[in-house]
């Protein structure tokens, strides 16, 4: 039976590329099942399935896989042999793929990838796992998953190894061994330059996040700006490291920082979902759609972007935004012919987020009667076609507070 998340999938490529195109793309692929069908039921019946991750992608590949093997562990799936195939010229961070070499069997020769992938996309063989990252129009299992593994350790922890090599590269970036730092990203338009036209909505600017690096610094921690080198240069500021420009960055690295830091300030991109896996809070910034408005875990707060209405000159009401199209729209496209200026988070909000999950991860934090009032309201607004539905999360103290005149009256 065709899972609906995988269906929906399909309906829209076959809406975005045409009738013409899913003839040629789909044909040869009904032959070939039907040909290799009595292999394929040989290899079920020795429990192989493979596992199509997105590997290319640093989010999916650390969630996609995190879900499957917490699944497996919980008993809501069998115990499958389970292959994934990842040639290296495709996995965004190699050091990351080995972590899960205890728990599934990667397969990475180029001459091996190309005889096994007409097999992993088998129907009979193929375990769908886009349901847990990719869902369209509906709730992504991981909230829901989150919520059974709670109190259970993460599967993944960072080696020995890594911890004793990552500080000592601290070390020589100035960081003093003793001292605590938090990880900041922001998505920017080099990370994906294909299809950046479809996701520019989701950049947004490190100057916005100046503030709060500077709240972290003034409570005795670092900052650790993550990414790569075709961002945009940080100002030089007092305890932070630029390191997506540093000579050191590598892929062992950018574990260990995503593992050891206290928190991760992040966006609407993949890098603190890494964090996430290796059991560190987050916090997230300019988060967009609003249907992903909350982060997965507990432990972990978001704030989203604002949504104006050009036409009319004002915010919409979250609850306009979540009754509409635009709570799930993920192209950028989507936004503008609807006449909708989306505007990022300021630099003081993203400090007051800061400044929450600081206290939160010092054990301090205080909320009101009001402020659990103001949540509920926030999330009575979410439902099953909202990718974050379910989620533990919260919403930033002070950005409800701010904005509540945009939630339903009390």
């Amino acid at each position: 039976m065709t899972k609906p998340g995988l269906l929906n999938r399909q309906l829209a490529l076959l809406r975005a590329k045409g009738l013409s195109w899913a003839i040629r793309n789909t044909l040869p692929k009904l032959i070939f099942q039907v040909i290799a069908l009595p292999v394929a039921l040989v290899a079920r019946l020795f429990g192989i399935r493979f596992l199509p991750v997105a590997t290319q992608r640093i989010g999916h590949l650390a969630l996609e896989l995190d879900c499957y093997c917490k699944e497996q562990a919980l008993g809501l799936h069998p115990r499958y042999l389970a292959f994934v195939c990842a040639p290296r010229d495709l996995v965004a961070n190699q050091h990351l793929l080995e972590y899960w070499r205890p728990f599934v069997s990667l397969v990475q020769s180029r001459v091996l990838v190309w005889l096994l992938k007409p097999f992993s996309n088998h129907l009979i063989l193929r375990f769908d796992v886009h349901g847990y990252t990719m869902a369209l129009d509906q709730a992504a299992k991981y909230p829901a998953l989150q919520r059974k593994w709670d109190g259970r350790p993460p599967l993944l922890k960072l080696s020995k190894e890594d911890k004793e090599r990552g500080r000592r590269v601290l070390t020589e970036l100035g960081v003093p061994q003793d001292a605590w730092f938090v990880c900041v990203h922001n998505r920017e338009m080099g990370y994906s330059p294909t299809d950046e036209h479809w996701h520019s909505y989701r950049n947004s600017d490190i100057d916005s996040y100046a503030l709060a690096m500077k709240a972290i610094v003034q409570t005795g921690g670092w900052c650790i700006r993550v990414g790569d080198p075709t961002m945009k240069k940080m100002t030089p500021l007092k305890n932070v490291i630029d390191y997506a420009h540093h000579e050191r960055r590598c892929d062992w690295m950018d574990v260990f920082l995503f593992a050891s830091c206290r928190f991760f300030l992040g966006n609407t991109s993949g890098p603190f979902l890494v964090a996430s896996i290796f059991g560190v809070p987050v916090a997230v910034a300019n988060i967009i759609p609003l249907g992903v408005s909350l982060p997965f875990g507990r432990n972990d707060i978001g704030i989203p972007k604002l949504l104006r209405s050009k036409s009319e000159n004002r915010l919409l009401t979250f609850k306009e935004i979540f009754s509409s199209e635009l709570s799930t729209a993920r192209f950028s496209s989507q936004y503008s012919s609807l006449g909708i200026e989306i505007i990022d988070n300021s630099p003081e909000e993203i400090a007051a987020l800061v400044t929450e999950q600081l206290e939160r991860t010092s054990g301090n934090a205080i909320y009101t009667e009001t402020d659990e009032e103001l949540q509920r309201r926030f999330k009575s607004l979410m439902d099953a076609r909202h990718y974050t539905f379910g989620s533990e999360s919260r919403v930033g103290r002070e950005f409800l507070r701010r904005y509540a005149y945009l939630l339903p009256p009390a």
